[in-house]
């Protein structure tokens, strides 16, 4: 017993199959909807595009940590009592924690089996990845504005 189905014997099979691994990348691993879409248009091979969204996302996490360390600040900052202050900022840390378990299954595993291990998975892992810390950065920002 084969593990995979049979190759399609009709030349549309053998199409739709080409279109498929074209639109790979660009389709599954950044959607037109996500920001990650936009990103290393330029590159021309799978190692650039892995590349340029390994530095796109080590640039998203360090404006996430700055993010995170201003809404400590901010916490530091309200007239609260000490002990609720201190109370909140756990809260807000579990609160990271918890976000950056999602982050790190959804991204994770579950992309390498999406992908089947391909060529095209550790792209798509980046580009998984800086989509969710770009928006979880807003939603700090959000909440604990900067000014």
């Amino acid at each position: 017993m084969r593990p995979y189905p049979p190759k399609p014997a009709r030349p549309a099979g053998i199409l739709i199959l080409a279109a498929f691994w074209a639109c790979a990348l660009p389709c599954a691993g950044a959607r037109a909807d996500q920001r990650s879409a936009k990103l290393c248009q330029d590159a021309t091979s799978t190692p650039e595009t892995q590349t340029c969204l390994h530095q796109a996302l080590e640039a998203a996490d360090a404006k996430l940590i700055a993010a995170y360390r201003k809404a400590l600040s901010i916490i530091d900052q309200d007239d609260r009592p000490e002990d609720a202050k201190a109370a909140w900022k756990a809260q807000f840390a579990t609160a990271q924690r918890a976000w950056i378990a999602f982050r790190d299954a959804d991204c994770g595993d579950l992309t390498f089996s999406e992908w089947n291990n391909g060529s095209g998975t550790t792209g798509a892992l980046y580009a998984c990845q800086y989509d969710k810390t770009v928006q979880r950065t807003e939603d700090i920002l959000s909440r604990y504005p900067l000014d």
